[in-house]
């Protein structure tokens, strides 16, 4: 049986979603992968007497893999290498928190430009897409994620597992920890799972990137209504909210890359 089959009593039920096209959102997803669910599910195989108990990471990484492919292919290749801000700046009079600031603005740069979406005071913007996913696959992905924090929380068995893989699959600025690796996973879940609002989603479905943007070439430049325009920040303030766990200063400093 294929992923996306109904399986005997469950019903596939199908939901659109708006994802931004963000590198640093994106990083998410893939630490969630290559840092957590990747590595379990090899164990699946290699130790599975070590698993945690109530926890299929095969299923789990086959709900990854399915999300993964409703994404549009240039959110998948179009990811920067990391840059490390504290490594030692070129120029020697700048500041790592400059450089910080740099960095950023740059990578807001470019991942804006092209898009073709303007706010009204002249500011381009990042991308948004529109998905269509399975609610199932979400579903599996939570089980997951809510049984590791217990796991972890009570110490239970598995709990070596897990702490030898945060030990081999360190995260670029330091060593991981199983709950570090978790929440990974729980912001890129916290951002699918919410139903966007209808009227903001009517409001921004006209300026959805194309599935194909290769084919489609540059698109026109467009410029927010005031209503778009609002319906696009509270978007925004969404993901930033969920990516900084309600920090109202890193929130901020989230959103405004948008």
């Amino acid at each position: 049986m294929t992923l996306g089959e109904d399986t005997p009593g469950t019903v596939d039920v199908r939901c659109e979603r708006l994802v931004p096209g963000d590198p640093s959102w994106l990083c998410y997803m893939h630490l969630a992968h290559s840092k957590l669910l990747a590595p379990l599910a090899a164990a699946a195989v290699e130790q599975p007497a070590q698993l945690p108990d109530g926890v299929d990471p095969v299923a789990a990484l086959a709900a990854w893999e399915a999300l993964r492919a409703a994404l549009p292919e240039g959110l998948l290749t179009d990811v920067p290498d990391y840059v490390d801000p504290f490594a030692e700046p070129g120029n020697p009079g700048e500041s790592v928190v400059d450089r910080i600031c740099r960095q950023a603005t740059e990578e807001r740069d470019r991942v804006a430009r092209g898009s073709g979406l303007w706010s009204p005071d002249g500011r381009e913007h990042i991308p948004v897409h529109l998905v269509e996913i399975a609610a199932r696959d979400l579903d599996i992905l939570e089980a997951l994620v809510d049984r590791l924090t217990t796991v972890l929380r009570g110490r239970l068995h598995g709990t070596a597992l897990l702490d030898r893989i945060a030990e081999q699959h360190p995260s670029p600025l330091g060593p991981s920890t199983p709950s570090s690796l978790c929440n990974n996973l729980r912001i890129m879940l916290d951002t699918l799972r919410p139903e966007p609002e209808p009227q903001d989603l009517a409001l921004l479905r006209p300026l959805l990137a194309p599935v194909d943007g290769a084919d489609a070439g540059a698109p026109a430049r467009r410029v927010l209504t005031a209503e778009q325009e609002a319906a696009y920040q509270r978007f925004a303030y969404r993901i930033a909210d969920i990516a900084c766990a309600g920090d109202m200063r890193d929130s901020a400093s989230f959103a405004w890359r948008y």
